[in-house]
């Protein structure tokens, strides 16, 4: 059964707004990472300290070393997600003119943005082994960056849709040129009547209305006379 073009765009809408929320939920809650401090002699202790990638200033034990890079990648994540929220609610209300080629472009943004997520939580990941062996003595990753991972998952699917939206669409508009070619050659045909019988001149017609009535008279003429002879 047919999937119609309308319940791609409401999962399409659906799932890119999930991809917000999950992005705006680790604004949120900032407990990403547990950092455990280094002592002066080099003993671990039992103070933590809360971080996350969203973080504008940096931390006493870990300073700024590249985390900067990183919140401008998530940043530029979280408002390429916003656009292609607000674009896809445009387009499902037919604000914006339907083109399929709004589709492609939307599956690429997806995928970039999705990649570009990827990049950066692998960055930060890196960034956190190489900070333990300089800034601190271990750390620990809370179950708010699974909500960042969801939102990559999100991000494809929301890529996969829009590519199914864009060959929809292609089909559509390859049927409507058939439709349309095919009524032009139709009403390209045209009927051509024969020409109509001409009617007998009135004169004609009268000499021949006029013989049959002499003819009709001088019947009775002519039967009486072969009466007569046989009498």
């Amino acid at each position: 059964m047919p999937v119609s073009n309308r319940n791609i765009q409401a999962a399409n809408v659906l799932t890119s707004s999930w991809v917000v929320v999950f992005l705006v939920v680790g604004i949120i809650f900032e407990e990403w990472v547990e950092l455990v401090p280094k002592t002066t002699n080099n003993e671990t202790t039992k103070n933590k300290t809360i971080h996350n990638p969203w973080m504008i200033c940096c931390t006493a034990i870990w300073p700024e070393d590249g985390l900067q890079m990183i919140r401008i990648m998530m940043i530029s994540v979280l408002v390429a997600s916003c656009s292609t929220n607000f674009i896809l609610g445009l387009y499902v209300t037919y604000i914006i003119p339907q083109n399929k080629y709004i589709y492609l472009i939307i599956t690429l943004f997806n995928f970039f943005t999705g990649s570009l997520l990827l990049s950066t939580l692998l960055l930060y990941n890196g960034m956190l082994r190489k900070g333990r062996s300089m800034y601190f003595s271990s750390f620990k990753i809370t179950w708010v960056p699974i909500t960042a991972y969801l939102a990559i998952l999100l991000l494809v699917a929301c890529g996969i849709l829009s590519l199914l939206q864009y060959k929809v669409f292609a089909n559509v508009c390859t049927c409507l040129k058939i439709h349309k070619s095919a009524k032009g050659c139709g009403s390209s045909i045209q009927v051509i009547s024969l020409p109509e019988r001409k009617e007998m001149p009135r004169s004609i017609v009268r000499m021949h209305a006029h013989s049959l009535n002499e003819e009709t008279e001088n019947k009775p003429q002519v039967q009486a006379r072969r009466v007569t002879w046989a009498v």
